[in-house]
C-alpha cells in the first residue's frame, strides 16, 4: 500500500488508561495479546518494579485508527530481565548502566505494531515509532528498545533498520500450531517413536495419582501458584519478589478481553504443578509455569501438563494454537513445536548509550564473524 505524504497518519500520545477501545481493538490481530487495553495497564514486567510511566501511540489517518503499539519507561532497578536491554545482550549491569532510563516499545513479548488487516503502511508505522521515540527523548530515555521483534514483521524491521536501531538476536520462542480434533489428532503429527513417548510420560504420571485440570485464574489463587513459580524460576537462577508478582498475577483476573486460566497438576487434593494461561483469538499463551519439585520428583508432570494437558484444552475449546517463551528448546522441538526467531532492536538516545551500543555490536560481530549483531538487511533476513 502507498501513502502520499499529504495522507500520511498522525500519532497522538494517550495515558494507556484513556485509549478508546473502539479505535484501538479492530487494529488488533491473533498475536496482540500484549497490546490488548487490560494487559498494557498490567503492563509488561511490572512486577519487576522500576516502572517511570507508559504511554500508548495511536496514528489516525482521515479520522480513523491505522495503528498502534505502546511504549514503558524503565529505570535500572527493574528487576524483570525481559525489560532490561542489558540483560537481552547478555552484558554486565555495570556495563550497561548507560542504556537506562529505557523506553520498552511494542510489549514485551511479540512486540510490534497492531495495524488493521492489509494496512501497516511504511508512514503509518513510522509515525507511531515516531510519537513513542519523541515521549522517550522528552522523558529523558537513554535509549529504545524494541525487546521481543519476530521474524515476520519484515515492514517494522525495515523501519527500525532505516532508523539505524542495531539488531541483537535472541533465544526463538515456539508454539504448537494446531488447530486439533482432539489429543490423537496431536499424535498424527509427531513421530510413531515420540507418540511411544507420549503415551508412556502420560501413564507415569497417571500412575503417580496426579490429574490436571484447568480452572479461572483467581485472586485467591494467585499467592500460591507464584509460590510455585518460584521454586521453578530460582531452580533456574532467577528471582522473585513474591509479593509483586503475586500483585501482577492477581491483576490477570481482571483482563476481560485475554481469558486466564490457570491449569493444575494435583495429588491426593494438593497442587503440585501449574501453569498460568491467557487465551486470546484462538490462542493459549502459557505464561508461567511452576512446579513443587520435591512432590513430582522423577516424574514428567512438566511435559504433561505443559504441553499434553494444554493441548487437550486447546482441541475442546476450539483454540488452534499454544504459545510458548524461549528456553527448553530440545523439549518444544520433540513435542511438534514451531520455533519463530526473534531479535532485540535498539538505539542510543545519548551520545553515552550509542557508543555502548557500538561497542557491545562490535564485540558480538567479533565473537560471530558472520556478524551476530548490528543493523539487518531490510525486510529482516536473519
Amino acid at each position: 500500500m502507498t501513502v502520499l505524504p499529504d495522507q500520511a497518519a498522525a500519532a497522538r500520545l494517550l495515558r494507556i488508561e484513556d485509549v478508546p477501545a473502539d479505535s484501538w481493538l479492530p487494529l488488533l490481530g491473533e498475536r496482540d495479546l500484549f497490546l490488548l487495553p487490560g494487559w498494557m495497564e498490567v503492563g509488561p514486567g511490572t512486577y519487576g518494579g522500576g516502572l517511570r510511566d507508559a504511554r500508548a501511540a495511536l496514528a489516525e489517518r482521515d479520522g480513523t485508527a491505522v495503528a498502534g503499539t505502546a511504549g514503558w519507561l524503565f529505570d535500572g532497578e527493574c528487576t524483570e530481565d525481559l525489560c532490561r536491554p542489558d540483560v537481552l545482550m547478555e552484558i554486565p549491569a555495570q556495563r550497561g548502566a548507560p542504556l537506562f532510563p529505557t523506553l520498552l516499545a511494542g510489549g514485551w513479548y511479540d512486540s510490534r505494531v497492531a495495524h488493521r488487516l492489509g494496512d501497516g503502511a511504511p508512514a503509518d508505522l513510522a509515525a507511531v515509532v515516531d510519537a513513542l521515540e519523541g515521549w522517550g527523548a522528552s522523558e529523558g530515555a537513554a535509549s529504545v528498545c524494541w525487546p521481543s521483534v519476530d521474524e515476520r514483521e519484515k515492514e517494522l524491521i525495515a523501519l527500525l533498520n532505516e532508523r539505524g536501531y542495531r539488531r541483537f538476536p535472541l533465544s526463538p520462542r515456539w508454539a504448537l500450531e494446531g488447530p486439533w480434533a482432539g489429543f490423537d489428532d496431536y499424535l498424527k503429527q509427531i513421530t510413531s517413536k515420540r507418540r511411544v513417548s507420549v503415551r508412556s510420560e502420560r501413564r507415569r504420571v497417571r500412575d503417580a495419582g496426579i490429574t490436571c485440570r484447568t480452572v479461572p485464574l483467581t485472586r485467591e489463587l494467585a499467592r500460591p501458584l507464584v509460590e510455585l513459580a518460584e521454586e521453578n524460576v530460582t531452580r533456574h537462577g532467577g528471582r522473585v519478589d513474591l509479593d509483586r508478582y503475586a500483585e501482577w498475577v492477581a491483576a490477570l483476573t481482571g483482563i476481560t478481553d485475554g481469558r486466564a486460566e490457570a491449569h493444575l497438576a494435583e495429588r491426593d487434593g494438593r497442587i503440585v504443578g501449574c501453569v498460568v494461561s491467557s487465551t486470546y483469538a484462538g490462542r493459549v499463551y502459557a505464561l508461567f509455569p511452576g512446579f513443587d519439585y520435591e512432590q513430582i520428583a522423577g516424574l514428567p508432570v512438566y511435559f504433561e501438563l505443559a504441553y499434553y494437558h494444554l493441548v487437550e484444552h486447546a482441541a475442546a475449546h476450539g483454540f488452534h494454537a499454544v504459545e510458548y517463551g524461549p528456553a527448553a528448546d530440545e523439549a518444544k522441538h520433540h513435542r511438534g513445536c514451531v520455533a519463530y526467531r526473534q531479535a532485540l532492536w535498539i538505539r542510543g538516545l545519548t551520545p553515552q548509550a550509542e557508543r555502548l551500543l557500538t561497542e557491545v555490536s562490535a564485540d558480538a560481530a567479533e565473537r560471530s564473524p558472520g556478524g551476530a549483531a548490528g543493523p539487518a538487511p531490510a525486510g529482516g533476513s536473519t
